[in-house]
């Protein structure tokens, strides 16, 4: 059944109406106010009980002494003796890598009758009176032999054998090197040993760690009823009807109720640590979660806030896509389970030590947004893998969102669902004139992870080559230079056609958009084309200096090891054939780049937005995706490449076509890779390109005059024609 076409006068006002009755109606289900309220008011204080006493008898402070069983007093005596000797006890060397703490034992002579039953000492190791069994017998030398048990698979009745092992080494050590000083007064030890630390010891508090988990079992916690109730539910109680036929876009009705899915997890997340955090305090629990420190830890709890937002963001997203097959209460339930129970595992992985956000750990779903947690609380996060984590899992929020609404309403009269996941994987019968949001939202999901894997293998890639052809040199010779330059430009126009180019193409085959529409490959005017060259000509120069004006507002900015780098590019840059450098860094973005942020996501954002929301949308996403570069977060990039996307977006949306910005897209790098090429050639012209400073204040005026000439060549040349035609829903 085809969905009619909704007006869009007033939606905001009737949006945030459909918001208020999602929320109310789930705030009236009494499992919502179970989960919300008691559950926290009564679970909280018995885990704090529990963990009070748990750490009080875990606390490290605390000795630990171990039981040996004997068989006489005397034998417990000599044996005391032996470990206690000052010849037993290990070097500071050995003191210091552990507690610094020596082990102490207690003798058990358990052939004494007065304690009992009399047993042997392997008796009472079996039946776990003592740790270990001793044995001790002198010899007829004086020596004396010494046999030790312990209990398998017991770690207490391990580690006990174990010291006493190392003590008795360490006594024969001490004997022999006495004795051999006594035969050679010129004897001295085959190696002496020194121990010495470098750096600051760092640990992660124990909140960075158990945290993460929390968060994970809080938002999935508080989410699964309402995400059941407000689509299963409704289906199985034949609502949905009614709500479909209200005058908004299906994906407003879902967009209602995921705010107000959201908004349950973040009240039912932030019930849960208010409890927490006051149950723990008020157990004087919380200095040992937070490192030690005696104050309320107030940074922290807002960086939690912010997770959380991340954490309900992404799971209410998930749970809304999968209710979305369910036919019933019942069924949704059933789906739920296994994905609650395997959401706890990534969630362990905040337990792990030694497992970091890097590389694909960076973008797999839920396990990036565990480790960004246990690194923020810990204070060991990385930018560039941070944002990764952020952007590829609000891409993944974003596709299963996607994946609800193509979902969610089509079978409303029917009140059971006919949908199934195969149905996501078939093509649909007719053509369409441009993607859905929902596909748009799918592609952008799909972006983030595969962009960020592509450019992190080609930089491995790249200094794996580097380092082949340094071998035994110093640095690398400019024949050298220029050829890993011309490598890394090939293939990095490779990576932008596989990423931009053909994960749209493959969308649009799929869903049966037609490519003319979907890509926005429609004949602009003379007038269109030629002035956006124009505006090319100018809008380099606009952009260098958004960049310095960016870095002088503490927006990014280059550190002394980039911009020698840049340095070292720039050097390379000028024995590399200037066709490489247009064919590589100027046509292929403009041409993929184009047809990817202003071709199918603009068309697609387009049928529910409206022109400066699309523009501005684009033109984010724009910047966003030339600030995550390999392992490396760019951010002085974002200024002057989100300023280039609105231009880029203006141009698109007067034109109606894609084509006036990849002539001006392609006109733009190549200016500034023609300027990175000759740029020892143009100092006579007053501008210092080897630093980042501003262009003469000459330059800036003329190439603002040029841009504003070509603006308004594309207006007036656009402004007869029909704007950004939006094909019906």
């Amino acid at each position: 059944m085809s969905q009619p076409h909704h007006t869009t006068k007033n939606t905001p006002g009737r949006l945030w109406r459909l918001c208020q009755k999602e929320l109310k109606e789930t705030s009236r289900d009494r499992r919502t106010i179970v989960t919300l309220l008691l559950m926290p008011l009564l679970v909280y204080p018995l885990l704090s009980m529990a963990m009070n006493r748990y750490l009080l008898t875990a606390d490290s402070s605390v000795e630990v002494k171990y039981r040996i069983a004997v068989s006489s007093d005397a034998e417990g005596t000599r044996l005391n003796d032996l470990l206690c000797s000052p010849e037993s006890v290990p070097p500071d060397e050995v003191l210091s890598s552990s507690s610094g703490k020596l082990a102490e034992f207690v003798f058990f002579n358990t052939s004494d009758t007065e304690n009992g039953t009399p047993l042997t000492p392997v008796q009472a190791l079996e039946n776990g009176v003592v740790e270990v069994a001793a044995k001790l017998v002198e010899e007829n030398d004086g020596r004396y032999s010494l046999t030790l048990k312990s209990f398998a698979g017991d770690a207490t009745s391990q580690n006990a054998r174990r010291i006493i092992v190392e003590r008795m080494q360490w006594l024969k050590l001490a004997f022999a090197e006495r004795v051999a000083e006594a035969v050679d007064p010129n004897f001295k030890p085959p190696v002496d040993v020194t121990v010495a630390e470098v750096g600051e010891p760092t640990e992660t508090p124990i909140l960075a760690t158990i945290v993460p988990l929390v968060l994970v079992l809080m938002t999935i916690t508080g989410a699964v009823y309402p995400a059941i109730d407000l689509t299963a539910g409704e289906r199985e109680r034949g609502t949905m009807e009614a709500l479909m036929a209200s005058p908004v876009p299906r994906f407003y009705v879902l967009l209602a109720k995921y705010v107000a899915v959201v908004t349950v997890a973040l009240l039912t997340a932030l019930a849960n640590l208010l409890a927490m955090f006051t149950t723990l305090w008020l157990g004087g629990l919380l200095p040992l979660l937070t490192g030690g420190d005696p104050g309320f830890p107030w940074l922290a709890v807002l960086q939690i806030l912010g997770l959380l937002v991340l954490f309900s963001g992404f799971f209410s997203a998930v749970l809304l896509s999968l209710t979305s097959f369910a036919r019933s209460f019942k069924e949704a339930q059933a789906y739920l389970i296994p994905v609650m129970l395997f959401a706890i595992t990534p969630g362990m992985l905040s337990l792990m030590p030694g497992v970091e956000l890097s590389g694909p750990l960076a973008i797999a779903p839920l396990i990036n947004i565990v480790l960004l947690a246990r690194e923020v609380l810990g204070g060991t996060v990385q930018p560039a893998a941070a944002g990764a984590a952020v952007l590829s899992t609000m891409g993944y929020a974003a596709a299963a969102l996607g994946i609800a609404a193509k979902l969610f309403g089509s079978d409303a009269v029917t009140r059971t669902s006919e949908q199934s996941i195969g149905s996501l994987f078939r093509r649909p019968k007719k053509w369409t004139d441009v993607a859905s949001p929902q596909a748009a939202a799918l592609v952008l999901a799909l972006l983030v992870p595969i962009y960020f894997v592509l450019s992190n293998v080609l930089m491995q890639y790249l200094v794996g080559v580097k380092a082949s052809m340094l071998g035994g040199q110093a640095d690398l010779t400019d024949t050298q230079s220029a050829g890993l330059q011309i490598r890394s430009m090939i293939l990095s126009a490779m990576a932008l056609v596989v990423v931009f180019g053909f994960v749209p193409a493959i969308a649009a085959w799929f869903g049966r958009n037609r490519p003319r529409t979907t890509f926005r490959l429609r004949r602009p005017s003379i007038a269109a084309l030629f002035g956006a060259l124009v505006i090319g000509l100018g809008a380099w120069a606009i952009a260098h200096e958004a960049f310095v004006l960016a870095e002088a507002l503490g927006v990014g900015g280059l550190s002394e090891e980039k911009i020698a780098q840049t340095r070292k590019v720039l050097k390379a840059w000028k024995l590399v054939p200037p066709w490489v450098l247009l064919g590589t860094l100027a046509a292929t973005p403009a041409i993929i780049e184009e047809l990817c942020f202003r071709g199918f996501l603009f068309s697609s954002f387009r049928r529910v937005m409206k022109p400066w929301q699309t523009i501005t949308l684009t033109a984010l996403l724009f910047g966003l995706f030339h600030v995550l570069t390999g392992n490396a977060l760019l951010i002085e990039r974002f200024v002057p490449s989100t300023l280039l996307g609105l231009l880029l977006g203006w141009i698109a949306y007067r034109s109606g076509s894609v084509l006036p910005g990849m002539v001006m897209h392609f006109v733009h790098n190549g200016l500034l890779e023609l300027v990175g090429h000759y740029h020892e050639k143009l100092n006579f012209l007053g501008a210092d390109f080897d630093n980042q400073t501003h262009l003469p204040p000459m330059w800036i005026a003329i190439a603002t005059a040029i841009a504003v000439i070509g603006i308004l060549m594309v207006w007036a040349g656009t402004r007869t024609k029909t704007l950004a035609t939006v094909p019906a829903h």
